[in-house]
């Protein structure tokens, strides 16, 4: 058996102290946090209220107002008519001076860096090391952006021929009004991947905040009205889903909904919006698959694999949570796999040393524990059982890791599970366990595992997901598009990518001949 590397461990946390100035912006003056409409802070004409907690502690942190269907309806004519304006309007400025705003925009986040970190870290339950890494894609993300909004060409395309005394050529513009429907789990580095290329392609964006985590939008679309966007150009419509979302999509007046979260939310607004003609690109989701093969050292994959199924405690979509392992090297593997999961350090979120803390809300929670007792009723064979974990001194959401084996005949582990959480199913061969990963309907993450790159890339070409991976997972980069096939998204290039950029922008056909009387 080989020695297991015990530098291979799971993103940990710093401790963290909450800095005063998070503490002012949560409190606001004794008042709730209201949405931002038109440049102004708005408390909402429903006067409902809710309370964005501490998962890690039960801590109320913020009182926010609920925005309806008249901030809703607010916000979209504020965001027209900042579209608009005569030729001053946003779709009008020269890039460069959306450039210059967007970095202004950027160099105030760095300003504000520890606020923005105490938003990942206590309002959305992260360990310190995977929040840096969020909060750098601030800058990451719009410098790419920018770079991108260069190159392509807004406005007339070259002119061609089509017939005699006939010219045809293309007219790309933005949509208008765009929103972007933001998960709990990556708020930062979503808004931030949709906030760049929609405005910088011409957009005005309605930005709305998952309620569990609401603080990090309403804290930047303060930042972006000191950076000098126009009032209108940015709006922040914190509310629940099925209110403040539904209002959303109902309106006729958003063009274009950029949506991250599950396949049922997603699905919905998506009918929702055919009603009235909005285009909508989304995320919904994954089951990650791994394919480890014999050449691979189990003890060395199997710490990698759970530094991955781990990240942000298995809250991210992308990550693996089914392991195809060849029974040639499974028993080594189970068992690093196991104990990788076993020594995990639970704890709360800002204290030093946690790996593994509380999961976001009371909901998530009771999911987690129900797929745990369904993957045994199934007939998953459990390594690690989970349940309920306790942590002295905080009544935060806080669950055990579970760890599973199953066979290639049983299917135990049929839909995501947002949690420490993986199936581990021993296999005869490569060809056996990608049939196996490609029986999910989602589609958007999966690797392989091996020594043989060239049979590796062979492989990972056969899977039917968004992004596939060689000897490394969870990998995303500017430049490529990180998007799903099946249920997990469509439809358009994902994010990230420069067809991103073109994903917020319409293009028609003009045709010109002369006037003949």
């Amino acid at each position: 058996m080989s020695v297991a590397n015990t530098e291979i461990r799971s993103l940990s946390a710093k401790k963290f102290d909450r800095p005063q100035k998070f503490l002012d912006f949560c409190h606001n003056g004794g008042r709730p946090l209201g949405g931002i409409v038109g440049g102004n802070e708005v408390t909402g004409t429903m006067n409902a209220t809710f309370q964005t907690i501490d998962p890690g502690s039960h801590e109320v942190l913020a009182t926010v107002c609920e925005m309806g269907a008249a901030e809703v309806d607010a916000a979209v004519r504020s965001a027209q008519a900042a579209y608009s304006n005569g030729n001053t309007g946003w779709r009008h400025t020269a890039v460069e001076e959306k450039i210059a705003v967007i970095t202004k925009f950027v160099e105030l986040c760095e300003r504000d860096r520890d606020v923005l970190l105490a938003c990942e870290i206590f309002d959305g339950g992260k360990v310190s090391e995977l929040a840096e890494g969020d909060f750098d894609q601030i800058r990451a993300c719009a410098e790419y952006f920018c770079e991108v909004a260069k190159r392509i060409t807004m406005g007339d395309g070259s002119a061609l021929e089509v017939a005699p005394g006939v010219q045809g050529y293309s007219y790309r513009e933005p949509w208008g009004v765009v929103a972007g429907i933001i998960p709990w789990n990556y708020p930062i580095v979503l808004t931030s991947w949709f906030i760049f290329p929609a405005l910088l392609a011409g957009n005005c964006v309605l930005i709305k905040p998952a309620e569990d985590t609401p603080l990090s939008a309403l804290y930047m679309g303060k930042l972006a009205e000191e950076a000098g966007f126009p009032p209108g150009v940015i709006s922040v419509l914190p509310g629940r889903g099925e209110l403040t979302g539904q209002f959303i999509a109902e309106h006729p007046g958003v063009r274009y909904i950029s949506f991250t979260g599950s396949p049922g939310v997603g699905q919905h607004i998506l009918r929702t919006c055919d009603r009235h003609g909005t285009r909508m690109k989304r995320e919904m989701g994954g089951n990650g698959s791994a394919i480890v093969l014999a050449d691979a050292d189990p003890i060395e994959v199997a710490r990698k694999i759970g530094r991955y199924t781990n990240q942000h405690f298995g809250q991210t979509c992308c990550t693996i949570h089914r392991v195809f392992v060849d029974q040639a090297i499974a028993d080594d593997f189970i068992e690093a796999q196991r104990d990788f999961f076993g020594s995990l350090k639970i704890g709360y979120q800002a204290e030093e040393g946690t790996e593994l803390g509380a999961v976001i809300n009371s909901t998530q929670q009771e999911r987690i524990l129900a797929a745990q007792r369904q993957t045994v009723s199934r007939g998953g064979q459990a390594l690690l059982s989970g349940g309920l974990a306790e942590v002295s001194g905080k009544s935060g959401y806080y669950l055990k890791p579970a760890l599973f084996q199953t066979t290639p005949d049983v299917d135990c582990n049929p839909a995501e599970v947002f949690h420490a959480f993986a199936t581990i199913c021993p296999v005869s061969n490569a060809e056996q366990a990608l049939e196996l990963a490609n029986r999910s309907p989602y589609g958007l993450g999966a690797s392989v595992w091996t020594k043989d790159i060239e049979r590796g890339v062979n492989l990972a070409k056969q899977f039917r997901d968004g992004t596939c991976q060689i000897n490394c997972h969870n990998q995303i980069a500017y430049g490529l598009p990180y998007g799903g096939q099946g249920i997990s998204g469509g439809p358009g290039a994902g994010v990230n990518c420069e067809e991103t950029f073109t994903d917020y922008t319409q293009i028609k056909a003009i045709y010109v001949s002369q006037y003949d009387a």
